[in-house]
């Protein structure tokens, strides 16, 4: 019975935020919607990183897509309320190449923009190598920490 009420109130959180997070978008210029998907390790704060996780809230506020394509578990782990921050967690079982081909032929946006590690400068992922061969344009984590969107 006491799991039945924990499922119930998590549900109930879900169609919360869901109803939150619509109300958040309404008035909102969608003409230039973008995707953001952000690499975890060596890119974000919580994982020896340079992007604060405030920057993702503020992509959003302006009405972007953000979600990550890296170590979601750290993130979901570290950032209270991640559910309601971001809109997609991957790669699961398949290759970052694979996960942001998927995103993009699925989901509609104006530009498809990949925040990561490029091991040329820094980093231990190929996130720049997965986004060009996904169609993505790539923004180096420290370039993204210093203002380039």
């Amino acid at each position: 019975m006491a799991s039945d009420g924990r499922v119930f109130l998590f549900a109930l959180k879900i169609l919360t935020s869901y109803h939150l997070n619509q109300n958040e978008w309404k008035g909102r210029n969608m003409s230039n919607k973008k995707i953001y998907a952000f690499d975890v390790d060596d890119t974000l704060e919580i994982s020896k990183g340079p992007v604060p996780v405030g920057e993702l809230r503020r992509l959003r506020l302006e009405g972007h897509v953000v979600g990550l394509c890296g170590n979601w578990a750290v993130f979901t782990n570290a950032v209270p309320g991640w559910e309601n921050l971001v809109s997609f967690l991957g790669q699961v079982g398949t290759s970052k190449e694979e996960f942001l081909r998927q995103i993009k032929k699925y989901c509609k946006a104006n530009e498809y923009i990949l925040v990561g590690n490029d091991p040329a400068v820094f980093g231990g992922s190929n996130d720049r190598g997965a986004a060009s061969a996904a169609g993505w344009r790539f923004i180096q984590e420290q370039n993204f920490a210093n203002g380039e969107r």
